[in-house]
Parts: structure tokens; C-alpha cells; sequence
């Protein structure tokens, strides 16, 4: 079962993911690159808390 406050990262990790993605649109490599692991820290937040009961 999922705690009601694990939402939070998945969604930190999805407007993460966003950031990167318009930034990779734009050329902006750097800061698409730096969103992307921000991501996936959100993303590692996200399933390290949806366990915890």
C-alpha cells in the first residue's frame, strides 16, 4: 500500500522530467541534463517512500 504523501515525488519526478524534456527542446543541454538526475532522484525518492508503511 502506497502512504498518501508518496504522490508528491511522482509528481516532483514528472515535472522534473517535463523541465528536461523542454530543455533538451530548446538546446539547453546543461540544464536538461541537471533535470534529468533531479528526476531520478525524485523518481528513487518516490519509491523508497511508496514502501514504507
Amino acid at each position: 500500500m502506497m502512504r498518501k504523501t508518496a504522490w508528491i515525488w511522482f509528481l516532483g519526478f514528472a515535472a522534473w522530467l517535463a523541465d528536461s524534456l523542454i530543455s533538451l527542446r530548446l538546446h539547453n543541454v546543461l540544464h536538461a541534463r541537471i533535470a534529468l538526475m533531479v528526476a531520478i532522484v525524485f523518481f528513487t525518492a518516490g519509491l523508497f517512500y511508496r514502501r514504507q508503511t
